[in-house]
């Protein structure tokens, strides 16, 4: 038998599922006003159900009624909890996946708190004694989890929030807020700062975090980083190898190369010219031979007052199953005077009379002719 108060939520439910029919065939299948439809259904059915199950609280006799209220159950935040995870669901699914995932992370954590609330109330007429067993139950794996919940919060927050501000700003706020850490720790030792100003000062400091942390989300990163998540600066298409700087692939070059590079051979350029030396020797060649299908280093070193760098040429080969051809090679970043750069290559084919494989250092006349048998 349905009670009075399931009646409503079922009609709900069906109205809104018919609704929801409407707007997917009429208007848009995946459109967020049908998510919301939806979710509107599946709260009414949800809400049906607990109704149906408690029977709308209504007791059958007056033994029962008295029993029912002989000790009111403990006051409980659990279900605010569990509603709000649902609404995150329904916003995650129309809008981030990130919400969605947190949504189904608060709905879980709050449907089992609220799950041991209400078993713990039934375990006695005492109050007290029903809060005992509940923190037995569940205080074990409670509050290292809510700590954990709260850092993540915290590092999430702040990290929309330097994502947010300028480069010059982000050092400057981790010192702010380093320093108030540190204040704040002091003032905690001393007892007369303890209990409710204790209290309210972390109240202040969460509230001021969570508003900075969404107003930031809400305002998105810095263009930049927008712009660097987009067009993956340090992709092979960015590898700009002329004689100019290119604006990201020579960003913060090391120009430094350890002596356990196991380096084959040395390209310098010194006076204008070019020259390649294998190591061992210190005879000046033109040419450089690598064993095909094996990995080795070559060195490139300026010893000009001029930033320059190395570049090999290896041919060109067809761009996918097309028949446009592309021209192969790469390069390093653009080295300073006395700086050092590494190219690391492995050739799997032969060089072609039509097209010989060669080093060059773009700005500088001569090539060194790469050999590879």
């Amino acid at each position: 038998m349905f009670t009075p108060g399931s009646k409503y939520f079922l009609g709900l439910t069906g109205l809104s599922l018919a609704v929801a029919v409407l707007y997917m065939v009429l208007v848009n299948p995946s459109d967020l006003g049908a998510i919301a439809l939806l979710g509107l259904a599946t709260s009414g059915a949800t809400i049906s159900g607990f109704s149906l199950f408690t029977r709308d609280g209504d007791a059958f006799s007056v033994a029962e009624a008295a029993e029912a209220n002989a000790v009111s159950p403990a006051p409980t935040f659990w279900p605010i909890v569990f509603a709000l995870g649902s609404a995150l669901v329904l916003l995650g699914l129309a809008t981030n996946s990130i919400v969605f995932v947190l949504g189904i992370a608060v709905l879980v954590g709050g449907g089992i708190e609220w799950t041991i609330q209400d078993w713990a109330d039934s375990a006695s007429s005492d109050r007290a004694v029903n809060k005992f067993v509940r923190e037995r139950a569940i205080s074990a794996i409670e509050y290292p989890g809510l700590a954990a919940v709260g850092l993540g919060l915290i590092a999430f927050l702040f990290s929309r929030i330097i994502l947010t501000a300028s480069k010059e700003a982000g050092p400057v706020i981790f010192i702010v807020v380093a320093a108030l850490i540190v204040i704040g720790g002091v003032a905690a030792t001393k007892p007369s700062f303890g209990g409710k100003r204790l209290i309210s000062v972390l109240v202040l400091a969460s509230v001021a975090l969570l508003a900075a942390g969404v107003a930031s989300a809400l305002m998105g990163e810095r263009h930049e980083l927008v712009v660097a998540a987009e067009e993956n600066h340090y992709d092979a298409s960015h590898r700009e190898c002329g004689a100019e700087a290119s604006e990201h692939y020579d960003h913060l070059s090391n120009n430094a190369v350890a002596m356990k590079s196991a380096i084959a051979a040395t390209i310098t350029v010194e006076d204008g010219a070019v020259y390649a030396q294998e190591i061992g020797l210190k005879k000046k060649l033109d040419s450089i031979t690598i064993a095909r299908a094996n990995t080795v280093t070559i060195l490139f070193r300026n010893l000009d007052s001029e930033e320059r760098r190395l570049m090999v040429n290896l041919g060109s080969a067809k761009v996918g199953t097309t028949d446009v051809m592309e021209k192969v090679g790469t390069c390093t970043q653009l080295t300073g005077k006395g700086q050092t750069q590494a190219m690391t290559l492995n050739i799997a084919t032969h060089a072609t009379a039509e097209e010989p494989y060669s080093f060059t250092v773009p700005g500088i006349k001569g090539e060194i002719k790469l050999v590879v048998p």
